[in-house]
C-alpha cells in the first residue's frame, strides 16, 4: 500500500515555507480609525441618553411644582379669621392637582405627554399629600394615584419631614409621579420624580 506524503501545513508544493502576508500600513490606519469612530459614537449616544434624562427629569419637576402650587386652594375664611394658610378641601385639591399635571405634561386623557422625546410612556400618579400646619398640629392627608384618600393623622409641628426629606414647617404640598424615559437601544425606562411645595415660604420667596 503505497503512503501518501502530504507537505507541512504552511508550506508549499516543495516543502518551502510560504511567506506570512504582509499588513500594509494604511490598513492598519483604517481599523484603528474605525475603532475610534465607533468608541466615539457609542460615548456621544450614551451621553445624549444621559442629556435626554437630565431634561425629561427637569421637565416632570417643574410640572409637579406648578400643579402643587394650582392645587394649594386656601381655606379663605380661616385665613381672615387666624391668618393660618391651610388647605380647606383636601378632596378638590387633589382633582386640581390632577388637571394641572396633565396640563403642564401635555398629557392626553391616557396619561400620554405630545412631548414624546422627553416622556415615552404613561404617566402615573403614585402619591399626593397635604400637609396643613396650624399652631397646635400639622394634619397629614395622604391619597394614591385614583384620588382615594388612604389616612389621615395628626403629628406635632416640627416632627414631620415629606417623604423627600423636607422640613414640613407651614402649609406643604407634596406628590410623586412615575414616567417612562427612552433609553439606549430604543428600550424604555421607568423613573420617578418627586416634589415638596411651601406653600407660605413660596408666596415669600416669590
Amino acid at each position: 500500500m503505497k503512503k501518501c506524503v502530504c507537505p507541512p501545513p504552511n508550506t508549499d508544493g516543495a516543502g518551502r515555507r510560504r511567506p506570512a502576508p504582509k499588513v500594509r500600513p494604511g490598513q492598519v490606519d483604517v481599523v484603528v480609525s474605525m475603532f475610534f469612530f465607533l468608541t466615539v459614537l457609542i460615548v456621544a449616544m450614551f451621553q445624549y441618553k444621559i442629556y435626554t434624562l437630565m431634561t425629561a427629569g427637569a421637565y416632570v419637576e417643574d410640572a409637579l411644582a406648578a400643579s402643587n402650587l394650582a392645587s394649594a386652594l386656601i381655606d379663605v375664611k380661616e385665613y381672615g379669621i387666624s391668618h393660618t394658610v391651610r388647605i380647606g378641601d383636601t378632596r378638590e385639591a387633589f382633582s386640581v392637582y390632577s388637571d394641572a399635571l396633565y396640563c403642564n405634561l401635555a398629557l392626553d386623557e391616557e396619561g400620554y405627554s405630545a412631548r414624546e422625546e422627553l416622556l415615552t410612556g404613561k404617566v402615573q400618579i403614585r402619591e399626593y399629600i397635604v400637609y396643613n400646619v396650624t399652631d397646635g398640629e400639622v394634619e397629614i392627608t395622604v391619597y394614591d394615584g385614583e384620588g382615594n384618600c388612604l389616612r389621615q393623622e395628626s403629628a406635632r409641628p416640627g416632627s414631620v419631614r415629606t417623604p423627600d426629606g423636607i422640613p414640613v414647617e407651614h402649609t406643604t404640598v407634596y406628590s410623586r409621579v412615575g414616567f417612562q424615559v427612552m433609553g439606549l437601544m430604543g428600550r424604555g425606562i421607568e423613573a420617578e420624580k418627586e416634589k415638596s411645595v411651601d406653600i407660605v415660604r413660596y408666596g415669600e420667596d416669590e
